[in-house]
């Protein structure tokens, strides 16, 4: 099973969403996932994405999973040890731990193949604090993008005008 995930965190204080979409090694959707983290930082909120992956991938009975994930720094402490935002350092062990123990593969992908969960994440901004979305299909606002992976065609963040 595949998941890319993203966080997002915008204004000051910042309320933290991260979006997370599931798909099969054959690019079909399995499943997605926007959910308000409350006040955190960028970067509070790309490691929090990482531990619910993990989280709802146990609920979803996946025994593996590769998680794909545009923070160079997210994927470097998952395989290293290197420091993380003390509020969150001991949860972040635990998940590393659980997420070994279910053969997890953690790679980074840049901006542009991480679209699906970057718009599922800024999508979610609207939510209220610590509520969470669930969609077992693709929802519609995403479909574009999702269409574009599932073809193995990319994004460009660069406008021609």
């Amino acid at each position: 099973m595949l998941s890319d995930i993203d966080g997002s965190a915008l204004d000051h204080p910042s309320h933290g969403v991260i979006g997370i979409v599931f798909r099969s090694h054959l690019a079909v959707f399995r499943g997605a996932l926007v959910q308000n983290i409350g006040y955190a930082m960028p970067l509070e909120a790309e490691f929090n994405a990482f531990m619910i992956a993990i989280e709802k991938a146990l609920e979803m009975h996946m025994n593996n999973i590769w998680v794909e994930c545009d923070s160079l720094i997210v994927v470097k402490a998952f395989h290293q040890d290197v420091v993380v935002p003390w509020r969150m350092h001991n949860r972040w062990f635990n998940y590393k731990i659980l997420a070994r123990q279910m053969e997890c593969i953690c790679s980074h992908t840049p901006r542009e193949g991480n679209m699906v969960a970057d718009v599922l994440a800024k999508n979610g901004q609207g939510l209220s604090m610590y509520s969470s979305q669930r969609w077992d299909s693709p929802p519609a606002f995403a479909l574009p993008m999702l269409d574009r992976d599932k073809l193995g065609l990319s994004f460009s963040r660069i406008q021609m005008t």
